[in-house]
């Protein structure tokens, strides 16, 4: 069986990617802000991965959604 919808959602190389980017930019300004901010926003994914399974998965339309990107912009 192909991986999960939730497991594609929170793709690993994803994280090593804002992680390292995350990194080079605390080494640059000496600050672990960054570094908490992606351990916070991949905390959020991970924990919410099974709820996107099942709803991709009731095959419920989400055509109309939003960015969550943008809706964490909009609370900053």
């Amino acid at each position: 069986m192909p991986a999960s919808e939730a497991a594609q959602w929170v793709p690993v190389p994803a994280f090593e990617r804002e992680w390292a980017a995350a990194l080079e930019e605390s080494r640059r300004v000496f600050s672990l802000a960054g570094l908490y901010a992606v351990v916070q926003d991949w905390q959020g994914r991970l924990a919410h991965a099974p709820a996107v399974d099942a709803f991709v998965a009731s095959g419920y339309e989400d055509s109309e959604s939003i960015d969550m990107a943008e809706l964490r912009g909009r609370r900053r």
